[in-house]
């Protein structure tokens, strides 16, 4: 039988991201002192928050999550960025989330004026990401009882995962979850594993995170290998693969039999570690959407089946198996002259269908860059066929999806009891329908922080 929910709230759903790695390159090369962007437009408690890390790399970190956050509530909420408070739930979840503001009347979207606000945050390895949309009413904390699970094995803590507990959900409560998973992050993805042996060993540490079926699989189920790759021979050619690897759409598929010490097993485990991180980010972000975290006891019961590791996105330089992490490349931060009208507003503001408000406050330096959308898995080939199993019953009430951002990264989303709005075809910019946009600290984020937006000009209204 299958796990069912209510019906789904239809809206507009935003995905917004900050890459921090550039900014802390920038730190470090120039040695500079200057205080954090837009620190001081934060609540006290937020800026407590940023300056309690040491390292640069976790302070900007801290800082474009709280900056996606308020963005988000100042955008879809219609209220002044002084006036954003992101509260959290009690330890050891600490779960942010919103509470509208009984001075400020909520804006209207499509037919119907909003009652709060669902968002979730993730960040891995320099890159930071938040998810939301508008809710029916105000989703504040629900009661829970603590977890009588056992206690994770201590070698969880060189990967970072958090979460938080909600109940089941109620008729109109909406939950979004989203996790980064790095594939090659320092101190914590293993440089030295080139063997099945190695493999092996690394996913029985995680024995209370992933059930036997699940380990199984990241073990010994056959790799998925695009056609383009395998012709370009970052793997292994067809010479290397037997008829019976080979799917009816071309695609090649590596049954795990190599011989040990061979580079073919070590190119074989580095695809195998790239998928574990796959499951690593879909159940991450399934249990930050409905879970406990690390305190449940029903890790072991939610099971993922049909999982595949999306490759770097087309165009992307592909490192050898072996190699170390690069640099991020430096973010242009020029808009394109070209794209904006006379007030310095984007086009893509101006050919938005006003149902879609909330996603159109974008510099002309986000979609319409063919750098920075080439990094991502594009909408039509994120990962969407994954079997979410839950006690051994089929979840039919959660969209789930993966999709792959530049070299090593990956994003896993899940969705509850909301359904995503499709554009208008005849008025709405349909490109930028599930993507993630980057927002630039400086041209996105600093004027609304600085109260010289446009957010606030109008509601939206409902159309008759």
């Amino acid at each position: 039988m299958a796990v069912r929910s209510p019906p789904e709230y239809t809206t507009t759903i935003d995905r917004y991201y900050i890459d921090t790695r550039q900014l802390v390159l920038s730190t470090l090369d120039t040695k500079s002192t200057q205080s954090l962007p837009l620190l001081a437009t934060l609540q006290y408690p937020d800026q407590e928050a940023v300056t309690r890390f040491i390292r640069p790399s976790d302070r900007y970190m801290s800082l474009a999550s709280a900056l996606l956050k308020y963005t988000f509530i100042h955008r879809r909420a219609k209220i002044p960025w002084s006036k954003v408070q992101v509260l959290r739930t009690p330890g050891p979840h600490r779960r942010p989330y919103w509470v509208p503001l009984e001075e400020y009347e909520l804006p209207e979207e499509t037919c119907s004026k909003i009652g709060g606000l669902e968002f979730n945050v993730s960040h891995q390895a320099g890159l930071v990401a938040i998810i939301g949309c508008s809710t029916p009413r105000a989703q504040l904390p629900t009661p829970h009882t603590h977890s009588d699970s056992s206690t994770i094995n201590k070698a969880l803590d060189q990967l970072d995962l958090t979460g938080h507990r909600t109940p089941i959900l109620a008729a109109d409560e909406i939950r979004l979850g989203v996790d980064i998973a790095c594939t090659n992050e320092d101190r914590r993805t293993p440089q030295d594993m080139t063997t099945q042996a190695q493999f092996d060993e690394w996913v029985d540490i995680f024995a209370e995170m992933f059930s036997e079926r699940e380990r199984w699989t990241m073990r010994h189920a056959p790799i998925h290998v695009p056609v383009v790759e395998r012709e370009e021979g970052d793997y292994w050619d067809s010479d290397t693969t037997s008829s019976s690897d080979t799917a009816p759409n071309g695609n090649s598929y590596g049954t795990g039999a190599a011989e040990p010490g061979s580079s073919r097993e070590a190119k074989l485990i580095h695809l195998k570690l790239r998928r574990f991180y796959a499951y690593w980010a879909l159940k991450e972000a399934y249990i930050k959407m409905v879970g406990e975290g690390l305190l449940a006891s029903w890790l072991q019961k939610l099971e993922f089946m049909n999982v595949v590791a999306p490759p770097s996105p087309t165009g992307m330089p592909r490192r050898s198996w072996n190699q170390t992490s690069t640099p991020a490349r430096p973010l242009s931060r020029s808009p394109n002259p070209t794209s904006s009208d006379s007030k310095g507003v984007s086009k893509h503001q101006t050919t938005v269908n006003n149902d879609h408000k909330p996603n159109v406050h974008l510099s002309s330096n986000t979609l319409s860059r063919e750098d920075e959308v080439g990094k991502w898995t594009p909408p039509e080939k994120a990962e969407r066929g994954v079997k979410t199993l839950l006690y051994g019953r089929e979840v039919e009430d959660v969209d789930i999806e993966l999709v792959a951002y530049d070299e090593d990264f990956l994003l896993a989303t899940a969705l509850r009891g909301v359904k995503e709005q499709q554009p208008n075809i005849s008025t709405d910019n349909r490109s930028q329908w599930k993507r993630w946009v980057r927002l630039d600290i400086e041209q996105d984020i600093r004027p609304c922080a600085e109260g010289k937006c446009h957010c606030l000009d109008e509601v939206t209204r409902p159309q008759v």
